[in-house]
């Protein structure tokens, strides 16, 4: 059923040997510069740290709360590593805010063990554009942009928790392949194990918890691991792959809870982007807890495990593929309730179909179908396994599976223990 699982693990096994090869050079064999002050600046602080073009960086046991009036910045194209102890850097944003920490020119960024609080008290009513990180990935980089958190907490920022943007046009890099501008042929491969991403996102619109942004050739490939991300403005976690390139996913044991609410409280009358007109009616833009756009030539490969998707605004995981390819996804003991709209949504248009194998699954209380799975492209079809399952409780169907391809029918196979209170099949067979 999984007819492009070794296709899976091939890309994610490559993508992360070069990953790994790009990031253990200059920063693991030089030696330490230390930050003995939590001062803002002068000797033996973070900010004199970055601009001396140190690549490894470490905190004394006697630093605590750094206390920053400005951006944070690593000019450098060296792989950097900082390793913290659990110290917080904090923005003193009294005036406009200000994104922590920016790399500028696309360097292999290595952090562990450091908070990020951007201050809070964001809202529509008191807008922001501060970021946590931001990983700014110029044109001409090539190979593999390597991104590692460890034991990393980001808060209280107004836009993007952390930003990866393969994009020229930075923030205005709208999601699909309708997002425009263009990048480098880089791939991104982000790595995110015991990271917290909380309270960020609320000071503007389309803010997410983590943004990978990627044009041109090259891939994104995303490991997360024992992480959160909650209450955030926009999606928990959006990749947007607007050009040729797989996306390539293993997220396990991850928390993706009450995203998607930055435009719940704005009036009805509110011109874009808040409001949307869709058909003649008003609509609130809401957002997801996990949200895949791949939009060029290319594939949505991999897996969700051991995970909770509650309480998002619009879709809990929401994954869609725009152009030429299909999607091969594993979903595995995985919990979505009290989610807006659908609980677990897949999308194909590529023509190369959906396989979906869910396996000890229960969606419930979600505001639509609890799962819905659909190929848009009359060539495509969809193939689900649904083993030891449960969707019951949810505003329309249980299970929703259509393909618009009438030729080749989808198949739905069920294995085990399986419920579900209504099912819709279309052009999709049960055998």
């Amino acid at each position: 059923m999984s007819v492009n699982r070794d296709k899976f693990n091939i890309r994610l096994s490559a993508l992360t040997i070069a990953a790994a090869l790009a990031g253990a050079g200059h920063a693991w064999a030089t030696e330490p510069v230390w930050v003995t002050s939590g001062a803002d600046s002068g000797e033996g602080t973070l900010r004199a740290a970055l601009a001396s073009g140190a690549t490894n960086i470490r905190f004394g046991s006697r630093v605590g709360v750094i206390t920053i009036d400005s951006t944070l910045v690593y000019e450098g194209s060296k792989p950097l590593r900082i390793a913290g102890l659990g110290q917080t850097i904090f923005a003193n944003n009294s005036g406009d805010d200000f994104t922590l920490l920016e790399v500028a020119s696309g360097a292999n960024l290595s952090i562990s063990r450091l908070n990020f609080d951007g201050g809070g008290g964001f809202s529509l009513d008191n807008p922001g554009a501060g970021k946590g990180v931001f990983v700014r990935v110029p044109t001409e980089r090539t190979g593999v942009v390597n991104i590692e958190l460890r034991d990393v907490r980001v808060s209280g920022v107004a836009n993007h928790g952390v930003h990866v943007s393969d994009c020229t046009l930075g923030d205005d890099c709208g999601a699909g392949g309708g997002g425009g501008g263009d990048g480098s042929p880089a791939s991104i491969v982000f790595s995110a194990r015991r990271v917290s991403v909380i309270d960020a996102g609320n000071g503007k619109f389309d803010a997410d918890g983590i943004r990978l942004d990627e044009r041109n050739d090259g891939d994104i490939v995303f490991n997360a691991f024992a992480s959160r991300f909650a209450d955030i403005g926009a999606d928990g976690v959006e990749l947007d792959e607007g050009d040729s390139g797989d996306v390539v996913i293993d997220v396990n044991a991850v928390l993706f809870e009450n995203n998607g609410g930055f435009c719940l409280d704005s009036p009805l009358e509110l011109e874009q982007p808040c409001v949307e007109d869709d058909d003649g009616e008003l609509l609130l833009d809401l957002d997801d807890g996990f949200d895949i756009d791949e939009a060029g030539p290319g594939w949505l490969l991999g897996s969700v495990s051991m995970s909770l998707v509650s309480d998002n605004l619009d879709e809990g995981l929401d994954f869609d593929v725009e152009g030429p390819g299909g999607a091969d996804i594993e979903i595995r003991r995985v919990v979505a309730v009290g989610n807006g709209d659908e609980g677990i949504k897949l999308s194909e248009a590529g023509g190369d179909g959906a396989t979906a194998h869910l396996m000890g699954v229960l969606v419930t209380g979600n505001g639509n179908d609890g799962i819905q799975i659909e190929s848009e492209n009359g060539d495509g079809t969809v193939h689900v396994i649904f083993s030891n399952s449960t969707s019951t409780g949810n505003d329309n169907d249980g299970l929703d599976l259509s393909q618009e391809n009438t030729e080749s029918p989808g198949t739905l196979r069920i294995f085990g223990f399986a419920e579900f209170d209504s099912l819709d099949l279309e052009n999709v067979v049960e055998k």
